[in-house]
């Protein structure tokens, strides 16, 4: 681990590659929420939701697959520099120097539900490495919120991991941030 570890938070996670709406969602969620954000240094929701916390001067915690020395995605090099300069984390558990690996990846995943109080799904595809921090926290037991798809947007192959956690049993929350914080809150 480089950095300090707060404790607690809420873990924010989601599409590399989400809809710019789902993104300034993450953003703004991060930004206003109050407590430390923990997620994984990816690009799209991750990115996002440490971007918010750092502009609201609040600890954000990056968990990765890859070890020190490396940074992936590469264009988060200065992100992750960003992250320890806040006051915030960068932790993994693969030695220095350690490439990038599904395996580390998925391990990352579960470092994020451990430490959590809370994993907000924001957006995912059925297959994104985000529902494996969702199957993590259920495995923990976790409270798991996700983001209910907009009016519309039910059907999109970038909601289908939301779809899938709410009939789950995951709490839906609702694409409005100001509500969703009051759920979150409550």
């Amino acid at each position: 681990m480089r950095g300090t570890l707060p404790s607690g938070g809420v873990a924010i996670v989601g599409s590399r590659t989400p809809p710019p709406a789902a993104a300034a969602f993450a953003y703004e969620l991060a930004f206003r929420i109050g407590e430390p954000v923990i997620a994984g240094l990816a690009l799209g929701v991750d990115a996002a939701a440490h971007r918010g916390a750092l502009d609201a001067g609040v600890p954000t915690i990056a968990f990765v697959g890859y070890g020190f020395g490396r940074t992936y995605p590469p264009e988060n090099a200065e992100l992750e520099a960003e992250i320890l300069r806040g006051g915030g984390a960068i932790a993994t558990r693969v030695s220095s120097w350690t490439p990038v690996t599904d395996e580390a990846l998925i391990g990352r995943d579960r470092l994020q539900a451990e430490h959590a109080r809370a994993v907000v799904l924001v957006c995912s595809e059925i297959d994104g490495g985000a529902m494996h921090t969702m199957a993590f926290a259920r495995e923990l037991g976790r409270p798991r919120y996700a983001v209910a798809p907009p009016v519309g947007a039910q059907s999109l192959p970038q909601w289908a991991g939301n779809v899938a956690c709410i009939a789950g049993g995951a709490t839906p929350l609702p694409f409005d941030v100001d509500a969703a914080l009051v759920r979150l809150k409550g």
